[in-house]
């Protein structure tokens, strides 16, 4: 497995509350993005510890696992105890510094193993696959928009520009507890998986992702290549949000 991670303040923000991580264990690859709000100081605050706290239990949990028998519901139970543990971090500082107070941070995971991909979520931060030239949505935002959408209140062309698309229902560290979203993904699913905080997506249509990712016939371009081409389309887009990027794409058989 290759991959290949970029995270940039954008063009309008003074810092950047995005954080990410990639890690490789005996056989295992596990990725996060988090997208912190709750200020300037407390956004940043939020997404690097949620991405700490993850990936230190997700190393802990895999160093006890093993490549060859872990079980879906064995993996399922690791991002949720992650989740966890991130959320109950991230909460507990909030309460702790008056500064912090409301701080809370999206997140977005792949924990890869074997033929399988085992996604988390929890906000607007999004998890694609990319295959045969198509690019497919896995998460699903926990948003007000998309309540709006669910419902079929609003249309998709109207969810891209409703004053209210940036309010999360559900983020780490604003209570007590939270419960993510899981899924499996095949292996035959995908060619490339694509982690990314909304500072991607709201700038960039699919069709515009999946220009950027996708090898021409006759030229191919690396994965950081293509990292950075995101990061760049979506800050000539205005770039009004903090990007962040993970590609994770499979060796050949």
């Amino acid at each position: 497995m290759k991959y290949s991670g970029k995270t940039d303040i954008g063009q309008k923000r003074k810092n950047n509350q995005d954080s990410y991580t990639v890690v490789c264990r005996d056989g295992f690859i596990s990725a996060v993005v988090c997208d912190g709000m709750g200020g300037a100081k407390g956004g940043n605050v939020a997404s690097r510890l949620a991405v700490k706290a993850y990936t230190q239990t997700i190393k802990t949990a895999l160093a006890k696992a093993s490549f060859e028998t872990l079980t879906a519901p064995e993996a399922k139970l690791i991002l949720e105890s992650a989740v966890k543990k991130s959320n109950s971090v991230v909460f507990e500082a909030a309460n702790y510094d008056m500064d912090l107070e409301g701080m809370g941070t999206t997140l977005v995971s792949a924990l890869i193993c074997k033929n399988k991909v085992y996604v988390a979520n929890v906000g607007d931060s999004r998890l694609y696959t990319y295959r045969d030239s198509r690019l497919k949505q896995i998460t699903n935002d926990h948003s007000f928009v998309q309540y709006l959408l669910d419902k079929g209140s609003i249309t998709h062309e109207e969810a891209k520009t409703h004053p209210n698309r940036n309010i999360i229902l559900r983020a780490l560290g604003v209570n007590e507890s939270v419960e993510p979203d899981i899924f499996e993904i095949s292996q035959s699913d995908y060619e490339i998986l694509l982690l990314c905080s909304d500072g991607l997506t709201s700038h960039l249509t699919d069709e515009e992702i999946t220009e950027l990712i996708k090898d021409e016939p006759d030229k191919k371009r690396s994965l950081r290549k293509k990292t950075e081409s995101l990061v760049q389309k979506a800050n000539s887009k205005s770039g009004a949000d903090n990007i962040t990027v993970v590609l994770l794409k499979k060796e050949p058989d």
